[in-house]
Order: structure tokens, then C-alpha cells, then sequence
């Protein structure tokens, strides 16, 4: 950062924008490798919100737009209540896959709450 004018003098990487790259190439392992979870979710100023708003929704649909489960499954973790994520993982999950009482699991407790 230069002091007199204050402007950055080289170009500034942020976490939140590589996920969106790569959710904009389709590489939806590398947006959920990247994804920390939701950004600044302490802050409430406008430009903050409407940011994490945009990540989250673009992440969760990546997710379940995505044909491998083990997407549904690792993002479920931080999504406990959301059922729709869950189901999508079931639905994707073969019969005599174990990580099906896992996908359950999380379903059954999202319809509790």
C-alpha cells in the first residue's frame, strides 16, 4: 500500500473471490477446498452482507447442482439445517453406501429443528 495516496501497489488476492473462479469454471471441489464458510458473518454492513449472501447461494447451488455426493456430504457439515442439501446427498448416495446413515443423520436432525 503506498502511503501518500493510499492505493494499492500490487494486486490483492481474497479468499471469497477464488471461490467464486472457481465455481465460475465449474470446479465446484475447489470452491468447497477454498469455502471457509460464511464471509465476515459478524459484520453488517451492507456491501459485507449482500457479498455473503452472493458466496453462499452460488456455493450451496454449485453443490446441489453437482452430481458427487461427497460435495452434499462435506458441504452438509456446515450446513446442518438445510434438508434440501441433505436429500440431495441421499438421492446421490447408492443403497449400500455407509455414508448413507451419515446423509440420515443430518437429514433427520434438520426436520427436528
Amino acid at each position: 500500500m503506498s502511503t501518500r495516496r493510499y492505493a494499492l501497489t500490487a494486486p490483492v488476492s481474497c479468499d471469497a473471490r477464488e471461490v467464486l473462479h472457481a465455481l465460475e469454471r465449474g470446479d465446484t471441489e475447489t470452491a468447497l477446498g477454498l469455502y471457509g464458510g460464511p464471509l465476515l458473518p459478524g459484520s453488517e454492513a451492507p456491501g459485507i452482507e449482500e457479498w455473503r449472501e452472493h458466496l453462499e447461494v452460488a456455493v450451496r447451488e454449485a453443490v446441489l447442482a453437482s452430481p458427487r455426493p461427497e460435495h452434499a456430504l462435506r458441504y452438509g457439515r456446515r450446513a446442518p439445517y438445510d434438508e434440501e442439501v441433505h436429500a440431495h446427498a441421499l438421492r446421490l448416495l447408492g443403497p449400500g453406501d455407509t455414508r448413507r446413515a451419515l446423509a440420515m443423520g443430518r437429514l433427520a436432525a434438520a426436520l427436528r429443528y
